[in-house]
């Protein structure tokens, strides 16, 4: 039976492939969207040297009472330890295994197979860099889409941006029907200050249409821009986010920049900490892997900038997406960064910051998650549909879903299978291997400097990464299996009224 069930797992991996062959060929037959030649690319300096000094951005912190972040200054973080002895105790626990001969050896080897890739992609993730561009005068617009969002976390966002180190041409705020309200005294007063620093703003308040209309919207007030940066409405940018997240497309490859998101409300109670932890430690691992290779594959709406072109160039798709005849509103975020990917190089800037507001109550968290998951599945189709097949981006969606196959397999196999229908009980390599990889995934967030957090906080938080890693193993990864199951659901499900704000925060 251990024999059969490990042949099963490879089969359906080998059919996976097949499938997204066939996903290759018969997905959005009649869509015209064909990648262009990506311009040459020209070399950028990097480097571990942080923007400013944390003393530094203390003080920036203190004055005004925005939030700041540092990446972490040297690649030798002494966390890195922890993938070497993680590495070292899975080696050990697999020559173990091999000699007593008591699991199923094509389950084992599709497991290390799998387990290698995952930390090759750590490796890279650590040596990751700051890009440092040459100095160039790029023209900026912001967009804001609004909808149902606290009075006081608006202005901090709006406040955020007109004290960027390197200032905005245009901000276009489009509120999208809020019913709490139309903010009249936030708009006076941002209307007063963007014209005393000289930026040239827009506020409309239009009908109730979606993010991707109120974005567009936004996008058509542009005067004269050849960058556009998306913001929500509940993040905080850092000081120095717009100059860094520009910085890098001085190399005329890169047609996308993706920023750090951090939450703001981290500290309100266990679930926003675990959840900071495990959305922050996926941006420095994943996202900071596939930047190295040039395909992040996903830009977070929060802070994230692209040349104008890439909506300019696709907007009537954008607008009308579809999914098996129904009307697509969410996963705009991962629609942009595909478009991007088909121009040229899609990075992460490491030393581009913003502070978001993050769901602090489950209900809140599970509708949040599930919404991503259903986008993340129907842009996965995308991408295998319209990525070259040679390219890396359509590997790493063919097999980040045979990865999701392999791993929920094999723990089902060990923790549940194997004690029900043989004499072996539970592995503790079961536990032991994930919690292991999740310490070395989370070794990157502990890293980040934060002014609203004091140093001693910051260590300790790497306590929770086990409870990080046992949330995402059994709630996120089973969600993930319901969001594709249920992706032609097509509600928001977030958002009917302002969820979180600055009081339940400061509770």
């Amino acid at each position: 039976m251990s024999w059969s069930f490990g042949v099963f797992v490879v089969l359906v991996c080998v059919l996976m492939l097949f499938a997204c062959l066939a996903i290759k060929l018969c997905f959005k037959r009649g869509l015209d969207l064909t990648p262009s030649r990506t311009p040459r690319r020209q070399a950028l300096r990097t480097t571990r040297r942080r923007v400013t000094t944390p003393e530094h951005a203390q003080e920036f912190a203190d004055r005004t009472k925005l939030p700041r972040a540092l990446p972490a200054p040297s690649v030798f973080c002494p966390l890195l330890i922890i993938v070497v002895i993680g590495l070292g105790l899975w080696l050990y626990w697999r020559i173990a295994v091999t000699l007593r001969d008591t699991i199923d050896p094509w389950l084992i080897w599709t497991f290390n197979i799998v387990f290698a890739a995952v930390a090759a992609q750590l490796l890279i993730a650590f040596f990751e860099r700051r890009i440092v561009g040459e100095e160039h005068d790029h023209r900026t617009a912001v967009l804001v889409p609004l909808y149902n969002e606290d009075p006081e976390v608006v202005r901090s966002m709006l406040e955020a941006l007109l004290v960027q180190s390197a200032p905005p041409s245009e901000i276009h705020v489009v509120d999208d029907g809020s019913t709490q309200g139309a903010y009249p005294e936030v708009r006076k007063w941002f209307h007063a200050e963007a014209i005393n620093r000289g930026i040239h703003v827009t506020w409309q308040r239009t009908p109730n249409r979606g993010k991707r209309h109120a974005q567009a919207q936004a996008f058509r007030q542009i005067r004269r821009a050849d960058l556009f940066v998306t913001v929500d409405s509940d993040s905080m940018l850092d000081a120095e986010a717009l100059k860094e997240i520009t910085s890098p497309f001085s190399d005329p490859s890169i047609m996308s920049v993706a920023g750090i998101i951090l939450a703001t409300n981290n500290r309100t109670n266990l679930l926003a900490r675990i959840t900071d932890m495990i959305f922050v430690g996926q941006q420095l691992t994943d996202r900071s892997s596939m930047s190295r290779l040039g395909t992040v594959m996903v830009n977070s709406g929060g802070l994230a900038a692209y040349r104008y072109s890439i909506l300019a160039d696709n907007i009537e798709i954008y607008m009308n997406e579809n999914y098996v005849g129904r009307h697509v509103e969410f996963s705009d975020d991962s629609m942009l960064t595909l478009f991007a990917m088909l121009r040229g190089r899609t990075v992460q800037q490491p030393s581009a910051f913003a502070f978001a507001w993050m769901p602090d109550r489950f209900s809140h968290h599970y509708r949040q998650q599930v919404r991503w998951f259903r986008g993340s599945f129907i842009r996965g189709l995308w991408r295998i549909r319209f990525l070259p097949i040679l390219s890396w981006g359509w590997w790493r969606q063919m097999l980040g879903w045979a990865q999701l196959w392999v791993v929920s397999s094999v723990f089902v196999y060990l923790a549940v299978w194997r004690p029900l229908f043989t004499d072996y009980g539970i592995p503790i390599e079961v536990l032991l291997v994930p919690i292991l990889i999740g310490l070395a995934q989370n070794a990157r967030y502990v890293s980040v400097w934060r002014s609203d957090v004091s140093d001693r906080a910051r260590r300790l938080s790497l306590l929770l990464s086990p409870l990080a890693t046992l949330w995402t193993t059994f709630l996120l990864r089973p969600l993930r299996l319901w969001g594709m199951v249920t992706s032609t659901k097509m509600g928001w499900n977030t958002r009917q009224s302002v969820e979180v704000t600055t009081q339940a925060a400061s509770a």
